[in-house]
């Protein structure tokens, strides 16, 4: 979807002190040859801190960092999320409501993996783009996955988990960013990738059943090859660069005017990958923040661009591409212009 005159008018984050590999091997929570293995350096820890109150540290830094006024002012708050997140049968915005958002701004909690906050922007625009009224919409997510269910640091083979959040807020006249594209699709025929072949009911979380995302996979690698059908492997890369290519074709550049692209905190190899479906280097990537923190769920692509902002990475001028994969499976694809990397103050003035 080209997205007209939609911008990024403030980026907060809240990325808790990551544990190094280091410190995992000798803890025994981390096997040292995977360390040498996979490249991987560490994951931020929330420890006890519960990922909505992350969420709320985000958001506050989003509008106290780029000088915004008051999220009571929001047309619209999404909060995708990936883990649990609270009490069953809660919902994480009414703890934003409760203490930023105050009850007469319309919020929702999304549901789309680890795509969530890419695919989300889609959503945010379309609703500013339904009303001239409507102003400014954010995107919100946070994880904390520090429970009995997950272990962070084996879940994944080659990939470590991390907990953050992210805060995007969106608006029709200025930003420091422009949203240029976002499209997210997905990919019915891959709906088994993660799931195990364990029963739809109950669900996991209420039998006390771990989440083992290596487990899984290699359960579903098998159930292709019995089947004959690896084939779905190849759909899920096309339909990748499908993606990317709407994505900058609606944005009007192309990959040579790509300055960095940000992916998923994964695996090395999977970034190998990647890079040579779309012919970048490394240094185009975000891989070497990514494996200092962790695969955060979906806010990997959003606090690998506050931190390529922060460092000098990104200036403007400079475009940004963001590629997301989610359990499901679903892909999307989000284009930026970087505008302006220096954040205002509360009173307006530039820092």
């Amino acid at each position: 979807m080209r997205t007209t005159n939609i911008f990024v008018r403030s980026l907060g984050v809240h990325v808790p002190e990551s544990v190094s590999v280091e410190h995992a091997v000798r803890e025994g929570w981390y096997p040292a040859a995977e360390a040498e293995k996979y490249q991987q350096l560490g994951a931020a820890v929330a420890g006890d801190m519960p990922a909505p109150e992350m969420a709320r540290r985000a958001v506050v830094d989003a509008y106290e960092r780029w000088g915004e006024s008051s999220p009571r002012e929001l047309d619209l708050l999404l909060y995708p999320s990936v883990w649990h997140q609270g009490p069953n049968g809660w919902q994480p915005q009414h703890y934003l409501q409760m203490h930023l958002l105050g009850g007469n701004v319309p919020a929702f909690e999304i549901r789309s993996g680890c795509v969530g906050m890419i695919s989300s922007l889609e959503l945010a625009a379309s609703y500013l783009h339904a009303d001239p009224r409507r102003r400014t919409a954010m995107v919100v997510s946070s994880d904390n996955h520090g429970t009995p269910l997950v272990d962070r640091w084996r879940m994944t083979p080659g990939a470590l988990i991390g907990d953050a959040a992210a805060a995007v807020l969106l608006g029709k006249d200025h930003g420091m960013a422009e949203l240029l594209s976002v499209n997210a699709t997905v990919i019915p025929e891959a709906d088994a990738v993660n799931d195990g072949a364990y029963p739809l009911f109950p669900p996991d979380a209420t039998v006390g059943r771990g989440l083992s995302f290596g487990d899984r996979h290699e359960e579903f690698r098998q159930r292709l090859l019995k089947a004959q059908g690896t084939g779905i492997h190849l759909t899920i890369q096309k339909t990748m660069m499908q993606q990317v290519e709407q994505t900058l074709d609606e944005a009007g550049i192309g990959l040579d005017d790509i300055t960095r692209v940000a992916f998923p905190h994964g695996r090395r190899e999977d970034l190998d990958g990647q890079m040579s479906w779309l012919g970048i280097e490394e240094d185009q990537t975000t891989w070497d923040y990514g494996r200092r923190v962790g695969h955060c769920g979906a806010v990997d692509q959003f606090i690998a661009f506050e931190h390529l902002l922060a460092t000098g990475g990104l200036v403007p001028g400079d475009h940004l591409l963001m590629v997301g994969f989610g359990s499901g499976t679903s892909v999307a694809a989000a284009a930026f212009r970087i505008l302006s990397t220096t954040p205002v103050t509360t009173s307006g003035a530039r820092a």
